[in-house]
């Protein structure tokens, strides 16, 4: 278990009402130099728990932080694309939750994308052949235990080199391979996973 906020996802009455009557606050901002590339700034935050029930107080308002920031570019003359985005997470846990549940997350990826072919294909007319590697890096539990001090671990850093065919700028099927490595709370020898991925994505 830890602090993991798209856990939320899994609440099937989270569209019926408002758990707490507060709403998000949600903003982003982005600059773009066309020689240089685009930075952007986004932030999401408000009260998370359900601090009260019919006039009746049942905890104190806790907040959710999250800051994140964006960047793109493309290398003009050998058209290589650079993807990365790092964010910041801060959650008000209330004090009798176990240290396993951290209240400062952080981490990001870096995506590089390299064309290696670029002409009509299988009937694709803007079709392109390329090759990837991303990377990849969460700290979920950024602080020291409180009894000795020492760090709180429960990092992942993953390497992702990938193959990918572009019929058009909306639509990509990529093949990855993923290798992992996990580290546990204390800090024991990473666990290490490979994966095969298979995906399609696309956009209208």
């Amino acid at each position: 278990n830890r602090t993991f906020l798209p856990a939320t996802k899994d609440d099937p009455n989270r569209f019926e009402e408002s758990f707490n009557g507060v709403p998000l606050t949600s903003a982003k901002t982005s600059l773009r130099y066309k020689k240089i590339g685009e930075i952007g700034l986004s932030y999401m935050g408000g009260v998370y728990n359900k601090f009260e029930d019919d006039g009746l107080i049942l905890d104190i308002k806790r907040r959710v932080d999250v800051l994140a920031i964006d960047f793109n570019t493309t290398i003009p003359k050998i058209k290589t694309n650079i993807t990365t985005e790092f964010a910041w997470t801060f959650v008000d846990v209330p004090g009798s939750y176990t240290q396993q549940f951290g209240n400062k997350q952080y981490g990001g990826f870096i995506d590089i994308v390299q064309p290696l072919i670029k002409k009509k294909m299988f009937g694709f007319e803007k079709a392109s052949f390329n090759a990837a590697l991303r990377l990849e890096y969460v700290d979920w539990n950024v602080g020291t235990f409180n009894e000795t001090g020492g760090k709180i671990y429960d990092e992942v850093f993953s390497i992702v080199p990938a193959i990918s065919f572009r019929t058009s700028a909306q639509t990509v099927i990529r093949f990855n391979y993923r290798y992992q490595w996990k580290k546990d709370l204390l800090g024991n020898p990473a666990a290490q996973t490979g994966a095969i991925q298979f995906g399609i994505s696309s956009y209208f």
